[in-house]
C-alpha cells in the first residue's frame, strides 16, 4: 500500500495551488477548475474546490522530508510566503521539524530525514 494523494479542500485552489508551488518549487501537472495538482515524487498533492464547502481549521498535515542542506531554504520560503510557525521543533530528537500553517489555515511540515 502507498498514499497516492494528499489533498487540501481549499476556496480558491489557483491561490492554494500557488503558495505550495512556490514553496515546493515545482508547477502543478494538472490544472482544472476546482482541482489543481503537484507530483511530489510518488505523492500527489492536490487541491479541491467545491463551492459551498465550510471550512474549519486544518484538514490534512503533511510532512516534507528533506536533507539537511536543502531544508532551510524551503523554510524560509515558507516563511516568506506568509506560512505562520506553529512549533519548531527542529533541534527537538523527537521531532525534528517545524510546524507551520499556511495563508489558509492548513498545517503542515517540513522535516529533517529520520526513520
Amino acid at each position: 500500500m502507498k498514499i497516492r494523494t494528499i489533498y487540501f479542500k481549499v476556496p480558491d485552489t489557483a491561490k492554494a495551488a500557488a503558495f505550495w508551488s512556490e514553496l515546493l518549487a515545482t508547477a502543478p501537472h494538472k490544472d482544472f477548475y476546482g482541482w489543481k495538482e503537484i507530483n511530489c515524487g510518488n505523492i500527489r498533492l492536490g487541491f479541491l474546490q467545491n463551492p459551498g464547502d465550510v471550512f474549519a481549521g486544518s484538514g490534512c498535515v503533511p510532512v516534507f522530508e528533506f536533507p539537511d542542506d536543502a531544508l532551510p531554504g524551503y523554510i524560509a520560503r515558507a516563511r516568506a510566503l506568509g506560512a505562520e510557525v506553529i512549533v519548531d521543533g527542529l533541534e527537538d530528537p523527537n521531532m525534528k521539524s517545524i510546524a507551520f500553517r499556511d495563508p489558509f489555515g492548513h498545517e503542515f511540515e517540513l522535516s529533517r530525514f529520520h526513520d
